[in-house]
């Protein structure tokens, strides 16, 4: 082999190494005003979450990707938003991170009619590197059905999506698909994201956009072409919580479990199977194969029957404290230790049995402190689909590996990452 020939397999060998080992990293902020989560505000809007996420899969007996989801998340629910930016220069950005929607949208120039007002927009006429798509682009008709339209004679993907209970009037998006370059933290920037530039919107989240995290093609996920991507949620409001996209080997060391990723109840979601409970010395029923979903939009965990009843009624029979009222869809709520017991010592532990992994949870990861002196049982009621909301993700490595279809997780101390 002549030297020329030795020089380039060597470089191309180290520009697919490099490119297998690249990583992007982006952060998250936990959003509350005061920071505490208000479990009231959280219970509403984990409800509605959980309502519209069902409406969006009793649709999927047609061909068409429903995206209809919440994003009202205003207050002190303990949602996360990514950092980013858009456009060259460069426009600094928070949006609400999301895996279990595809579409990017930020709010466009003044958006006057967007509501709420207050958040930073993006201004597509400051940036050198903007530039719209026309209707013949295929992420278009993507997105098209969903009330699309071509305009300036098809030079220009218009869009309404949806949010909310179906085709909620009041719960939308509206504007067209431009391309533009993004940077995630101090990454290089990636050129020729697709991304929703919104100028109309009603009972949106009171960020400025939303980014998409699911396997569907018009998430960043997808169209960073990462095979991999791995968050580490802080419980902490005052810390960060780091977001890495690259491949499969993001998560090494010891602690390390994997368990498969399954295609219901939508294959658009990072689901797996919940194969059994347990709680104390008891083991109640999984939700079987039909998906227990890795949401990071929803706060709370939602668990369909009858895995929810034979769960609660294990967590009922076995918790040392005084039973105190329910409310908000909390149905196993006591009051706080008040003595130099500590909660470890009179609730039960939790832990979440997958195919091939089992995740044993922090107990304040399932029993929180709703103030006043109560704590409840994390866990509500599904009459449909069930859902690990992002406070039982918290403190540890998630890894959502798309490429092999497997979920990892493992146990960390986010805060001091």
């Amino acid at each position: 082999m002549d030297l020329v020939t030795l020089m380039v397999s060597f470089l191309f060998l180290l520009a697919a190494t490099n490119a297998k080992n690249s990583v992007s990293r982006a952060t998250m902020i936990r959003r509350t005003e005061t920071g505490a989560i208000n479990f009231t505000q959280a219970a509403r809007q984990s409800r509605h979450r959980l309502s519209t996420l069902a409406s969006r899969l009793d649709a999927t007996t047609s061909s068409r990707i429903n995206p209809w989801m919440p994003v009202t998340m205003d207050g002190d629910v303990g949602a996360y938003d990514v950092e980013f930016s858009i456009g060259t220069p460069a426009q600094k950005l928070t949006a609400l991170a999301d895996t279990g929607s595809d579409l990017i949208w930020v709010k466009c120039g003044v958006c006057a009619s967007c509501e709420p007002q207050g958040s930073p927009s993006y201004y597509p006429n400051n940036s050198s590197s903007f530039s719209k798509l026309p209707c013949s682009v295929p992420l278009c008709t993507l997105i098209s059905w969903n009330f699309g339209a071509c305009g300036a004679g098809g030079e220009e993907c218009d869009y309404m999506y949806y949010y909310g209970y179906e085709y909620d009037p009041h719960y939308y998006t509206q504007g067209y698909l431009p391309n533009e370059t993004f940077t995630l933290g101090a990454g290089e920037a990636v050129p020729g994201i697709t991304f929703g530039c919104t100028n109309m919107s009603e009972g949106i989240y009171g960020g400025s956009g939303l980014v998409g995290l699911s396997r569907g093609p018009l998430s960043l996920v997808s169209q960073l072409n990462a095979s991999a991507f791995l968050y580490c949620l802080t419980s902490d409001p005052s810390k960060t919580s780091p977001l890495l996209f690259g491949s499969g080997d993001l998560l090494t060391g010891p602690g390390v479990q994997l368990t498969p990723l399954i295609s219901k109840p939508d294959p658009s979601f990072y689901s797996v199977n919940l194969t059994g409970i347990s709680i104390g010395n008891m083991t109640t029923p999984g939700t079987g194969n039909s998906g227990f979903i890795f949401d990071s939009g929803t706060i709370l965990t939602y668990l369909a029957e009858p895995a929810y009843t034979e769960a609660k009624a294990a967590v009922l029979s076995q918790t040392d404290l005084a039973k105190v009222p329910d409310g908000d869809g909390y149905e196993a709520c006591y009051e706080a230790p008040s003595d130099d017991r500590i909660l470890d010592e009179v609730v039960p532990l939790m832990v979440l049995h997958f195919d091939g992994a089992d995740m044993v949870l922090p107990v304040t990861k399932y029993f929180v402190d709703m103030g006043d002196g109560m704590v409840c049982w994390i866990a509500q009621r599904s009459s449909s689909v069930s859902i690990i909301g992002n406070i039982m993700q918290m403190d540890f490595h998630v890894l959502h590996d798309v490429n092999n279809s497997v979920l990892s997780f493992q146990p960390a101390n986010c805060d001091n990452l």
